[in-house]
């Protein structure tokens, strides 16, 4: 993306996925004739439009219904345990 954040220091294998579903969703949106936000100066709405197109690629690959309101539940399945809150 147009900001690269410093990698984090925790769970290396699950940076190391994220960054790989982020590489194959932009290959993949290459492949199919759409652009990536870094197509666009940044702060554009150009940039802007792409960067929501691609967040709804990535929820698509992720099985996330971004149209679907927030279900509360009881946390049981938080990768952390106690809220990212702790």
């Amino acid at each position: 993306m147009a900001c690269e954040p410093n990698e984090p220091s925790g769970n290396h294998s699950i940076w190391a996925e994220a960054r790989a579903l982020e590489a194959s969703i932009r290959v993949i949106r290459r492949a199919q004739g759409k652009k990536n936000p870094e197509d666009f100066p940044p702060h554009s709405p150009e940039c802007f439009a792409a960067m929501d197109e691609f967040v709804r690629d990535v929820c698509r690959v992720l099985e996330v219904d971004l149209d679907e309101p927030d279900v509360e539940d009881d946390d049981d399945d938080d990768l952390h345990g106690a809220g990212a809150g702790g």
